[in-house]
């Protein structure tokens, strides 16, 4: 059963656990220069771009605009 607890987090590690695991695959076991971010407006995507551009630098992130 979930508790409220479920929710406490501390999110300057959580940021940085998800960069470094984001770092890891793409630069490491993916072996790629980069990451294309589809965008759509909504908080996922822009959270999404935000950790990738912390991660690999905002230099190997493209980001692409969705439609509505």
């Amino acid at each position: 059963m979930f508790s409220h607890a479920v929710l406490d987090i501390d999110p300057g590690p959580e940021v940085e656990r998800i960069s470094a695991l984001l770092r890891e695959q793409v630069l490491g076991n993916l072996r790629r220069r980069g990451l294309v971010v589809g965008i759509s407006g909504g908080i996922d995507s822009s959270v999404v771009a935000s950790l990738a551009a912390r991660a690999l630098g905002p230099e190997r992130v493209l980001g692409v605009l969705m439609p509505e």
